[in-house]
């Protein structure tokens, strides 16, 4: 009985733990709100900008899942609302829990900013069970940005990334550089990212369920 209550115990974090936004700085984090799409609740532009570099620049996250689809999409502008148009990162999956650094972002071909830009960067991941969960980060572009602190943008022991098992990704885009996400249409825009997010939620399920009835 022991073993099985520490099954249980294992399996948990699964369908309560989400992911944070450590930098660039969210918008704010209500780990209850994180699947109020676009920005977990966050509607509202920083007034708290990060100087952001036009390439090379770097994400970094803390998951709670041990499995997770991850897409990084960006909407420029002051408030670009809901219109992340821009992938900057398709769609792949994140394997370990903690600390997750994404590095050497650039903008695609034909997307061109100037200093001073500013963009929000929208952060998507299938970590919970009923859709997508989302961070958005407000950003002002800069060629003499600073590099993120130390330890901010670090890896836990055992992440790794591998190619998305689903072929759906959870933006649809028509190019592969500039392109228009199924987030930013105005009718089924979060239920299409949704969709494809949680293709890869069923997989982890069934083989926790698996596990758990090994135990038992």
């Amino acid at each position: 009985m022991k073993t099985a209550l520490f099954a249980l115990a294992a399996l948990a974090p699964l369908a309560s733990a989400h992911f944070k936004l450590n930098y660039p700085a969210a918008r704010g984090f209500n780990e209850d709100n994180l699947a109020q799409f676009p920005c977990g609740s966050f509607d509202t532009p920083s007034s708290n900008r990060t100087v952001w570099p036009v390439s090379n620049g770097s994400i970094g996250l803390e998951m709670g899942h041990i499995d997770a689809n991850v897409e990084v999409l960006i909407g420029f502008g002051n408030n670009p609302g809901s219109a992340f148009n821009t992938v900057l990162r398709k769609t792949f999956t994140e394997q370990g829990l903690g600390a997750f650094c994404m590095t050497s972002f650039s903008l695609p071909e034909g997307v061109n900013v100037t200093d001073g830009t500013n963009a929000t960067i929208q952060v998507l991941t299938n970590g919970d069970p009923d859709g997508g969960l989302y961070n958005c980060a407000d950003i002002t572009f800069s060629t003499s940005a600073p590099d993120p602190d130390a330890g901010v943008c670090t890896n836990g022991t055992g992440v790794k990334t591998i190619a998305a098992t689903s072929t759906q990704q959870p933006n649809e885009t028509t190019d592969a550089s500039t392109s228009t996400s199924a987030s930013a249409s105005a009718s089924g825009s979060k239920s299409a990212a949704v969709s494809a997010l949680n293709a890869g939620i069923g997989g982890l399920a069934m083989a926790g369920a698996a596990a758990l009835a090994i135990v038992l």
